[in-house]
């Protein structure tokens, strides 16, 4: 009796068929005719496993931030305080300026102290043992003084005019002989001084000197302590000095500008058109002179020990100090007074 075959049971057999071939390696090739090929044979050979690699050395392991060692330690950044300056005048200035202040240089200290407009300690120290000259005694603007001339046995007039401009003024002086004496003196002798008007008084930088037909002319360099003249013929002559220094014309009015004086006894050093001489003043105080301006109280002072013959002056206290009588007399004892006779203003 044929059993009949079930299609679920010739898919099971298809499908252990299936994996058989997969799995076990086997080929499936259509019957030859003759014999079948034969299968080659298989030889199983024991073979001693390779030997491990060598062990690589781990590398070092590398430290965490927190274990890092600490890097050196730099500098810190300098502070920047701003420091006032002073405002020069005419000149605007920021209100502050930034200056870089280290506190671990000393430098910064030095640069700082002169910054900041401090005097160093040596300045100070000077400043305070250098005395500060009093204040210049006001003076108008222009003033014209007129005075009798007396020379021996000639008479004649000398005027006298100052000139301030700022920090500039100008001194003039010129003699004629009048009368008489016209007749045998000719021409005339004048004086000019220009210069700076300082703390300290007057600095000449300018000084004409004219007697007739002859001519000079002396220039003061006070940087270099230095006056060259040069005359009317001949090589210039220079002259050097230390110092402070006046003309025989801003003597006068040195006198006016820092009147009274301090103490009993002045020094110049003053170039009288041919010479560079020191002279010595004595203050020999208050005298009253009855003058063509009436009755003046003055301050009288004399010139001692220069060799140079004898030298008076009379300054007026109630005229701004201004000369008013002057008295000299020269190396051939020849007598020269001057008599105020006008002042304008």
């Amino acid at each position: 009796m044929n059993r009949r075959i079930r299609p679920w049971g010739l898919a099971l057999v298809g499908s252990l068929l299936l994996h058989a071939g997969l799995f076990g390696g086997l080929r499936w090739q259509l019957p030859h005719s003759g014999s079948p090929p034969e299968l080659p044979s298989l030889a199983v050979e024991l073979v001693a496993a390779p030997p491990p690699p060598p062990a690589v050395k781990p590398p070092a392991p590398v430290p965490s931030p927190a274990q890092a060692s600490p890097p050196r330690a730099l500098p810190p950044d300098p502070v920047i305080k701003p420091v006032p300056l002073a405002k020069p005048a005419g000149e605007p200035v920021p209100a502050a300026i930034p200056v870089a202040e280290v506190a671990s240089e000393p430098v910064a200290e030095a640069v700082l102290a002169d910054v900041t407009n401090d005097p160093p300690a040596d300045v100070a120290d000077r400043a305070a043992v250098e005395p500060v000259p009093p204040p210049l005694n006001p003076l108008p603007p222009r003033l014209d003084l007129r005075y009798r001339l007396r020379y021996g046995l000639a008479s004649g007039e000398q005027t006298l005019v100052w000139v301030n401009q700022g920090e500039r003024y100008t001194l003039s002086s010129v003699a004629v002989a009048t009368g008489l004496a016209g007749v045998f003196y000719r021409g005339q002798f004048a004086q000019i001084s220009r210069g700076r008007i300082t703390s300290g008084g007057l600095q000449p930088e300018d000084f004409w000197d004219q007697r007739g037909d002859k001519r000079s002319r002396a220039s003061f360099d006070a940087a270099q302590g230095l006056i060259v003249l040069e005359p009317d013929s001949g090589a210039p002559r220079r002259f050097s000095y230390q110092g402070t220094v006046q003309d025989a014309l801003s003597l006068f009015f040195q006198f006016a500008l820092t009147a009274p004086p301090s103490g009993r006894q002045l020094e110049y050093r003053v170039f009288n058109g041919k010479k560079l001489r020191d002279y010595r003043y004595d203050v020999l105080g208050e005298a009253v002179l009855d003058t063509r301006l009436g009755v003046l109280r003055t301050l009288h002072l004399v010139r001692s020990g220069s060799g140079d013959g004898r030298f008076e002056i009379w300054l007026a206290i109630d005229r701004h100090y201004l000369p008013v009588r002057i008295r000299r007399s020269d190396e051939s004892d020849s007598d020269m007074e001057l008599s105020i006779q006008s002042i304008t203003p």
